[in-house]
C-alpha cells in the first residue's frame, strides 16, 4: 500500500468517526430552500459530494 492509499483510508475512518460521534439536527439553507436533517446525514452527504468534486477534478 502507498502512502497516498493510507492517507486516504485514514481521513475515511476520521470522518466515519465524526459521523458516528455527531448527534443532534442541523438546518441547512441553500438559495431559498431550507432542509431540517440529522447532523451525521448533513456531514455525509457534504462529504460525498466533495469526493464526487474530487474524482471530476482528477479526471480533467
Amino acid at each position: 500500500m502507498n502512502k497516498r492509499l493510507i492517507a486516504a483510508l485514514l481521513l475515511i475512518a476520521l470522518c466515519a468517526l465524526i459521523f458516528i460521534f455527531t448527534g443532534g439536527s442541523t438546518t441547512v439553507e441553500m438559495f431559498a430552500l431550507s432542509f431540517k436533517m440529522k447532523s451525521s446525514l448533513a456531514l455525509l452527504s457534504f462529504t460525498g459530494i466533495g469526493i464526487v468534486i474530487g474524482a471530476l477534478l482528477k479526471l480533467s
